[in-house]
């Protein structure tokens, strides 16, 4: 009974400590912010003070985060959202407007330009659908006036308020979704300090609206989670049912590859396998709910790279697909 009660008091407690964490007064927990930066990074408090003193609660941020899906997708509901033409053929002139860039982020780090140029057709239709909503609103909301977000928000406040004292930026150049998404690969802040890139030399890295830095950026971020250079991302697999071996149900979350290509060659799922691809390479069998039913794919070493992006197989296909259809209507417009 005493060892129940203290463990009861132990839960009170934390719950105590974490409920005073998130109700606490904004400007108080901002105030801590402010010194433990400043502490960290050796900026001047009065000047974070002044960047913070711009931020506001934002109800659409709130509306947003609190809106239940209307829907759960599958595939056959959310391909048709990215495998547009006018996003397809965006695609092209992208990559044309920016060659010489795409092939210099290929030949430093090893993503290939289709890649790079659906990730950014994906995020924000290649920089023209952004996000109108404040970056430092939307943390700020998620950090003090949204309980649920509380962690996420203020660790990504502070990473925000480095950016902005490190790049010299006014918060009023810093749009994105209500997330706290920023530019036009949409990186979250801690991303951006740890994968964004100065890809022209100016001095700047600029994810707003510099197509360079967006290209070095997203192809470091790739490289940096293990992209395999001129590697497969995926090869469609023979259909399983329930009850045989490797059958798996749909599902929209990643899993890492962990099976031998040549196992599940053995157990009649996987294709001819290509000969640029090792037979015991790991894979990851997909089931994706298509238009004509099931559709199952073998996930590869740089389809689950595409998920780091976003932890979706949905997002991931998306991503595949749109690029293998952007070098398509390249390549036929170029012959």
């Amino acid at each position: 009974m005493i060892k129940t009660l203290t463990n009861l008091g132990f839960l009170i407690l934390l719950f105590c400590g974490y409920s005073a964490a998130v109700t606490a007064n904004p400007a108080d927990e901002a105030e801590t912010l402010i010194q433990e930066l400043a502490a960290e990074k050796g900026y001047p408090a009065d000047k974070l003070r002044t960047l913070l003193q711009g931020a506001s609660r934002n109800q659409q941020v709130i509306d947003s985060l609190n809106r239940p899906a209307e829907t759960i997708h599958t595939w056959k509901t959310y391909r048709p959202i990215f495998l547009k033409q006018n996003r397809i053929e965006a695609g092209v002139a992208y990559w044309e407007k920016n060659r010489a860039t795409l092939d210099r982020a290929y030949a430093i780090y090893g993503v290939p330009p289709e890649i790079i140029v659906a990730i950014v057709g994906v995020e924000t239709f290649y920089g023209k659908r952004p996000g109108s909503i404040s970056i430092l609103d939307a943390l700020y909301t998620q950090a003090y006036h949204y309980p649920k977000r509380y962690q996420f928000g203020r660790a990504q406040l502070k990473a925000f308020l480095q950016i902005l004292m490190e790049e010299q930026m006014e918060p009023a150049m810093a749009m994105g979704s209500y997330a706290g998404a920023m530019g036009t690969p949409q990186f979250i802040p801690t991303s951006y300090l740890s994968y964004a890139v100065d890809f022209d030399g100016d001095g700047k890295r600029d994810i707003w609206g510099n197509d360079a830095d967006v290209i070095g950026s997203v192809a470091n971020y790739f490289s940096r989670h293990n992209w395999q250079k001129d590697q497969l991302v995926a090869l469609p697999g023979k259909r399983i049912e329930p009850g045989q071996p490797y059958y798996i149900e749909p599902a929209q979350g990643a899993t890492k590859p962990d099976t031998p290509l040549n196992a599940l060659a053995s157990a009649g799922i996987a294709p001819t396998l290509p000969t640029s691809i090792s037979p015991d390479a790991l894979a990851t069998v997909l089931h994706l709910q298509g238009a004509e039913g099931a559709e199952f794919w073998l996930g590869l070493n740089n389809f689950y790279v595409i998920t780091r992006y976003n932890h979706s197989n949905l997002y991931a296909m998306a991503v595949f697909q749109l690029s293998q259809e952007i070098r398509a209507l390249k390549n036929g417009a170029a012959s």
